[in-house]
């Protein structure tokens, strides 16, 4: 992986490749055949998941059903060990899915309600994670959205991304596109080049079918609560966001995917940046001796011993312009009931892609001394509205 750091942004690609893919599991059939050869089909997808130095994500379109002429062991040690390859991440959108589910997935559900009954046990367990999903379309945390209908499976297509583009809420009043565009653009210059040499030499798995035209860009956001606090105002900085996206779409000519980034070694990246370099965004940062780290995605850094509320902050501004919801780490100290999670997901407006963190399920890294996780205990528990009992106005009067 490159990494070019400029004033307020981080700029993030592959040495001689694109830097993070998604692809359908019906295109890997056509190449490797999952249901006769899976454990070729799988060394096929480590291969390629190898090449993408930002990750992979593995669009399940095809129901659990598809594999039934495994036997039950088979299918969920297959399932277990695709979740689990090094930089996958799997999307799934059929509920009959939770009976292959064992543990911690590095999963996604897409559906446009919470999910209930097996498949909302493992999530609020934190088996796997819930994606809002209204549209038509995948939108996969940290990667983008597909081109083509989830239900147009003919056409559904793999996709990729050269580089991404990281920066904090803040600096959009500073960063325009005259500065971006022609550095992204010499970036995408080279890799095109680099990688046709790769292609010539055969060094690209075979596993991933590469379309030109589904390969764009992503801009990655964080620092929300930081935004806040310096009172910014979220209509008007949506519009700042659409003005740089058809700005960089007029130079770049291909995709670009507004996102979150919950990446906490960025997030400190940038907070240092900007307080060593005393750029104009710094004020709304600790002050030191705390150290100057801004919060991933739009919300309350999840680390933060904070309100549910506050950590799945998704500003209704930012909902028209994005193409996934941001991710919301929820750390509780025990397993949450459903009714109570109910409750939650109906006072927001704009759900973010939700991921619960019981005790039994380690938090997510890197790890760093700056903001260490709290322990599960420290959190505030979400109330069981069944259990809450209001007192009646007439119990003095008896």
């Amino acid at each position: 992986m490159k990494m070019h750091e400029g004033r307020g942004f981080l700029l993030r690609t592959g040495e001689d490749g694109p830097f993070a893919g998604w692809l359908p599991l019906r295109v890997l059939d056509g190449i490797v055949s999952v249901r006769e050869a899976p454990w070729m089909a799988l060394q096929a997808l480590g291969a390629a998941a190898a090449a993408f130095p930002g990750g992979l994500a593995v669009l399940w379109d095809a129901s659990p059903t598809w594999l039934d002429g495994l036997n039950p062991e088979t299918r969920r040690a297959f399932v277990g060990t695709l979740s689990r390859l090094p930089g996958m991440q799997l999307h799934i959108r059929d509920e009959t899915f939770a009976e292959e589910l064992d543990g911690p997935l590095s999963a996604w559900f897409h559906a446009p309600e919470m999910p209930t009954g097996r498949m909302g046990q493992a999530w609020r367990q934190g088996w796997i994670g819930w994606v809002p999903e209204h549209g038509e379309f995948w939108s996969m945390p940290g990667f983008g959205k597909t081109l083509a209908k989830a239900e147009e499976r003919d056409t559904l297509a793999a996709g990729s991304l050269w580089g991404e583009l990281v920066l904090p809420l803040g600096a959009l009043s500073d960063v325009g596109v005259e500065e971006l565009a022609p550095l992204m653009a010499d970036a995408q210059a080279r890799l095109e080049w680099d990688f046709s040499l790769r292609m010539s030499a055969r060094a690209w798995p075979e596993a991933f079918p590469f379309l030109r035209r589904r390969a764009g860009w992503r801009v990655a956001l964080l620092g929300g609560r930081e935004f806040e606090v310096g009172s910014g105002k979220w209509d008007q900085l949506a519009a700042r966001v659409g003005a740089l996206v058809d700005g960089l779409k007029e130079t770049l000519r291909c995709p670009i995917w507004v996102g979150s980034c919950h990446d906490g070694a960025l997030a400190s990246h940038l907070g240092h940046q900007a307080m060593r370099e005393g750029l104009p965004w710094r004020a709304s940062l600790p002050i030191p001796p705390a150290p100057p780290l801004f919060s991933p995605g739009f919300g309350t850094d999840p680390r933060e011993l904070s309100a549910l509320e506050a950590r799945t902050s998704f500003p209704a501004p930012m909902a028209e312009v994005v193409a996934h919801p941001p991710v919301a780490w929820l750390r509780v100290p025990h397993v949450p009931q459903e009714a109570a999670v109910a409750a939650l997901v109906r006072g927001m407006t704009h759900s973010p892609a939700i991921r619960w963190l019981p005790p039994e399920v380690p938090p997510p890294g890197p790890f760093s001394a700056e903001r260490p996780w709290p322990q599960a205990n420290a959190f505030t528990p979400l109330m069981d509205v069944t259990h809450a009992l209001q007192q009646s106005l007439f119990d003095d009067l008896e």
